[in-house]
């Protein structure tokens, strides 16, 4: 089981580091960083107005308040942030999947399981109904009737 773990998270051990400067950037170690990343770093533990806005907020505070001078150690922190993200998703949509797709529904194609799964995914979809109304034509019995 550790074995397994370790093969299945193994890029977690190369992306050590990167957690390191994202949870402490002004404590690091500089030494093994990217020459870029080193110099940015530098500067940002020197920077005692950056040391004091980080003791008195939390990570995603400090983090608004960094300038456009630090690149490398937003593009790091943006890195970090999204890899937890994006779990949310997928896991509606395989809820959604295995709601949709069941032994009582056996007939449901794969298109069709597709297009739900699409429906599902798209969180800011909105029909327009009027679209749709004016594209409907209406069943009235009788001759000469339009609607």
């Amino acid at each position: 089981m550790l074995q397994f773990f370790k093969q299945r998270f193994q890029i977690f051990g190369q992306l050590e580091m990167d957690f390191q400067v994202f949870c402490s950037p002004l404590a690091i170690n500089l030494y093994g960083l990217h020459v870029d990343l080193q110099l940015e770093t530098t500067d940002l533990q020197c920077d005692s107005d950056l040391k004091t806005k980080l003791a008195l907020g939390s990570m995603d505070i400090f983090y608004q308040y960094l300038s456009s001078g630090y690149r490398r150690v937003i593009g790091l922190a943006a890195k970090v942030l999204c890899m937890f993200g994006t779990t949310y998703l997928c896991e509606q949509v395989f809820y959604v999947m295995n709601i949709n797709k069941t032994k009582l529904r056996s007939r449901l194609t794969h298109a069709h399981l597709n297009d739900s799964l699409k429906v599902a995914a798209a969180q800011d979809l909105k029909p327009d109904i009027e679209t749709l109304v004016k594209s409907k034509r209406c069943q009235i019995s009788g001759v000469g009737l339009n609607c």
